[in-house]
């Protein structure tokens, strides 16, 4: 029962609908409908208000303007004059031949001088739509309509929609082929010879897109940038018509015939467009153009031509030497006769080998000096293409001893950088290089060869040593050289720790000693001097430094018996300025700077417990009376 009572109500309400549907189209008779009349293909737009009659046609499912330019139209422009036209409002307006007959002429309606008169039709049958003058009553215009023999009363609006302007019935972008549908382009541009004959030669760069992957065919087969194809294509396809100069001669334009204009050459599907381009205006803002299949002269803002300057650079892929950081395991750097390599560790450490103190030394590398060269040369780009094909590399400082960066990867494989001399490229300073292999020359900049050093040190671990976060610090001393008196110490003692005994110091005290214990658990330096330790003291500065201080740390081990005990100790010179003074490890035989925070703590502390020398003599014996 419910199933029958469902089924009655889904059929009134389909009933119903119906219903209203029906009265909604009878209860508009005065919607407007399409006029019955042949398929427009050309249109006319004339009168006295137009100075040049305005042709346009439909050809090859294309309008055109073909009068007084030859241009391609603004589809929108057009699609709503023509759809005003078939829509024209047939109930707003009256009979001419009834108007005549009651003593109106169309000179009353000001139809007989029209100031426009749009022509629309197919070429055989024509029609006219003419527009006067305004009505007495409200913003409305008369029009007579010959398809119906009519005068029709429309608002000012529709006729403003019909009368465009003719920048707006006019296509403003040169090129109509889509910007997706571009699948290869060139560019032909004149190199001056000499200033007599400034356009003997041209140079021509032409692109491909090849499997979805822009490449550049001329001058040179090589990959092309993405980026920078996109951006270059972005704005030929957007570039506009500026103006069409009605008294310039092709002389004049630069289209004499006596010689080959610049072009841009699009090419699309199954069609292709070519832009030509003369000579500048008079006054230098515009340069003169036109397709190559159609006589009409037009401007363009002289701008255009910068877009066109060294596109064989700018449009060709800039990345010459690729390779994953990810997956190097070795590098090497090479100069004058000196080397220094990096080996990559389980764990992504590195260690470093070299040359420091005339011998071979091995050490952990410094993460963040191997980053930023590995870094650096991923992202090595050619700023400018010199030669792509040299015969002599000496003349670019590229030969057996200029600087050599070589990097192995994870399959065994190695690519290398060669980095000349420096040069000038308009003002901004360039070196060029080769890759191992090849034949080409780039320039570029110096970030890379300013990175990458054979320098060991440089490369070196600033982390003198790191104990485990778990290690306790059981004592810290320094003691005045040569004597070895202790100047400041604190230990721990049963169940008193380095920290409580920190505790029972003067602030200041305090605050220093926990500076030097944390620098006990992970000792940095900030850097090294090319020298071997030496129980006599550092050479620096053209003298012969001695050791002032030594500095002794006792750390537990976790994990370890009683008896375990990690000791390190480290040397210091005096402090020789606000920010430098000198230290050496016998242990690690390296002779260093330490960390600003190091020198800062051990000041503050050993200051305090330096006597002058003048405190230390003997008081002077009073006078006798």
């Amino acid at each position: 029962m419910r199933f029958k009572f469902t089924i009655f109500l889904l059929v009134a309400n389909l009933a119903l609908f119906a219903a209203i549907w029906g009265l909604e189209r009878d209860a508009s008779p005065d919607a407007p409908e399409r006029r019955a009349m042949a398929p427009i293909t050309v249109l006319e737009i004339e009168g006295k208000s137009v100075e040049k009659p305005r042709v346009l046609r439909l050809e090859n499912n294309r309008w055109r303007i073909v009068s007084p330019i030859d241009w391609p139209a603004n589809l929108f422009a057009v699609n709503r004059i023509i759809n005003q036209l078939e829509f024209l409002e047939k109930e707003t307006g009256f009979a001419a031949a009834e108007a005549i007959k009651r003593g109106h002429g169309l000179a009353e309606y000001g139809l007989d001088d029209p100031a426009y008169v749009f022509k629309y039709g197919n070429g055989e049958k024509m029609y006219s739509l003419k527009v006067g003058k305004g009505a007495p009553v409200g913003n409305r215009i008369y029009l007579f309509d010959s398809l119906s023999d009519r005068i029709v009363v429309v608002d000012k609006e529709f006729v403003d929609g019909l009368i465009v302007d003719m920048e707006r019935l006019r296509n403003q972008l040169v090129f109509d082929i889509p910007r997706f549908e571009v699948s290869a382009f060139s560019v032909r541009l004149p190199i001056a010879a000499s200033p007599a004959d400034p356009k003997t030669n041209f140079l021509r760069v032409g692109l491909v897109r090849d499997g979805g992957k822009w490449k550049m065919e001329t001058p040179i087969a090589a990959a092309a940038d993405p980026r920078e194809v996109d951006a270059f294509l972005d704005e030929i396809c957007r570039v506009c018509a500026m103006g069409f100069p009605q008294d310039a001669t092709l002389s004049e334009a630069g289209f004499d015939g006596g010689t080959l204009p610049a072009s841009v050459t699009l090419q699309g599907t199954n069609r292709r467009q070519v832009l030509l381009i003369g000579s500048k205006t008079k006054d230098g803002a515009q340069v003169y153009a036109r397709l190559e299949d159609n006589p009409t002269l037009f401007t363009l803002d002289a701008a255009f031509l910068k877009n066109l300057e060294n596109l064989q650079t700018k449009l060709r892929d800039k990345s010459f030497f690729r390779f994953d950081a990810e997956r190097a395991t070795a590098l090497e750097i090479s100069k004058g006769g000196r080397t220094v390599s990096f080996h990559k560790l389980a764990g992504g450490l590195w260690d470093v080998v070299g040359n420091a103190g005339g011998k071979g030394a091995t050490a952990s590398a410094d993460l963040a000096a191997v980053s930023d060269v590995l870094n650096k040369l991923s992202k090595v780009r050619a700023r400018t293409f010199v030669s792509d094909s040299a015969a002599n590399f000496s003349q670019y400082g590229i030969g057996p001893d200029c600087l050599r960066i070589t990097v192995t990867r994870d399959d065994g494989g190695s690519d290398s950088i060669q980095i000349g001399s420096e040069y000038d490229d308009a003002g901004e300073p360039l070196m060029y290089a080769k890759t191992g292999s090849g034949s080409a020359v780039y320039g570029i900049s110096k970030e890379l060869a300013a990175a990458a050093s054979t320098d060991f040190l440089k490369y070196r671990s600033k982390a003198l040593w790191s104990l485990p976060a778990a290690a306790e610090i059981s004592s810290v001393k320094i003691a005045r050289l040569p004597d070895s008196a202790a100047v400041f110490e604190v230990r721990s003692s049963g169940a008193a720790t380095v920290a409580d005994a920190i505790k029972k110091l003067p602030p200041r005290d305090a605050e220093a000693a926990r500076a030097l214990v944390a620098a006990a658990k992970s000792f940095s330096v900030s850097e090294y001097l090319p020298q071997k330790f030496s129980a006599d003291g550092v050479s620096a500065g053209g003298k012969k430094l001695p050791w002032a201080y030594s500095v002794s740390f006792s750390a537990d081990l976790p994990g370890a018996d009683a008896a375990s005990v990690k000791t390190r100790e480290i040397f210091l010179t005096e402090r020789v300025g606000g920010t430098r003074q000198y230290g050496g490890s016998r242990s690690d035989d390296a002779v260093f700077v330490p960390s600003q925070d190091f020198i800062d703590a051990a000041f503050e502390i050993v200051s305090k417990r330096s006597e002058p020398s003048e405190l230390k003599k003997d008081p002077p014996v009073p006078p006798s009376e």
